[in-house]
């Protein structure tokens, strides 16, 4: 299988086509192949985005090719289009609470992003280039669409590493002035009971350092491992193993 991996794609693309009238486990073969190609074609890219170098969408972008994303969706191009729609609405108006009802409005009404309740463990849910295709997606990857838009319009959208489910608030959290939002829940703004009870699911108390704005390479780490989470439910030890690997990458 690693010579397979190895190959030139035209050459692996021969190999695959003649191994449809093999058996079960000689095509589970090949299929296996294809995914390690998918992460060998990229390592040197997800290389590049160890350390300080990671750029949360640059990073978000490599992670989602290696999935063999539902459609090709122009990733920057899409999200640059959705903070065009939301930059003519503000209208110059940056406060909070506009820009925070601008922000879902557009993200959940207008693009239909959404939590799926339905099938909460697919991989699918972790690659942008999917989510952005179906709007559904788990917190961390709805959340990870707000920030990068929020980014090109100098919106203060950051991301909050909650346990058991990923928040993102907008505004100044140091000074507590803003809004906690749910990204599963339609980008709806938390008040303080709304927040106890959301994370009171996960655990005892919630303590302050819960609460706390994300660096970009947590963000990303945190993808990954949701994502490892899933393949094992999924018993699919190829995307486990090159996903392992790749956080060794990116946290060495």
């Amino acid at each position: 299988m690693e010579q397979l991996a190895r190959m030139q794609p035209e050459d692996r693309n021969r190999v695959t086509e003649a191994a449809a009238d093999a058996n079960e486990l000689t095509r589970q073969h090949v299929r296996q192949a294809g995914v390690r190609a998918r992460y060998y074609a990229l390592d040197d890219d997800w290389q590049r985005q160890a350390g300080r170098r990671l750029d949360l969408e640059t990073a978000l972008g490599i992670l989602s090719a290696s999935g063999a994303p539902l459609d090709s969706v122009d990733i920057p191009a899409t999200l640059d289009s959705i903070a065009d729609e939301i930059g003519a609405r503000l209208s110059g108006d940056r406060a909070y609470d506009v820009g925070m009802g601008v922000l879902s409005e557009v993200l959940s009404r207008d693009h239909g992003l959404r939590g799926n309740a339905n099938d909460y463990y697919a991989p699918e849910n972790s690659y942008l280039g999917s989510v952005l295709a179906t709007g559904l997606g788990i917190p961390i990857s709805l959340c990870s669409i707000a920030i990068l838009v929020g980014r090109r319009l100098e919106l203060p959208v950051a991301g909050i590493g909650a346990p058991g489910h990923f928040l993102g608030f907008y505004g100044d959290v140091h000074l507590k002035i803003g809004s906690f939002f749910d990204p599963f829940d339609g980008f709806q703004r938390l008040h303080a009971g709304q927040l106890q009870t959301l994370l009171s699911q996960y655990v005892t108390s919630v303590e302050p350092a819960m609460l706390k704005p994300v660096s970009d390479a947590e963000i990303v780490a945190r993808f990954v491992r949701n994502l490892v989470a899933c393949y094992a439910k999924r018993n699919d030890a190829e995307h486990i193993r090159n996903l392992e690997r790749w956080n060794l990458m990116i946290s060495a």
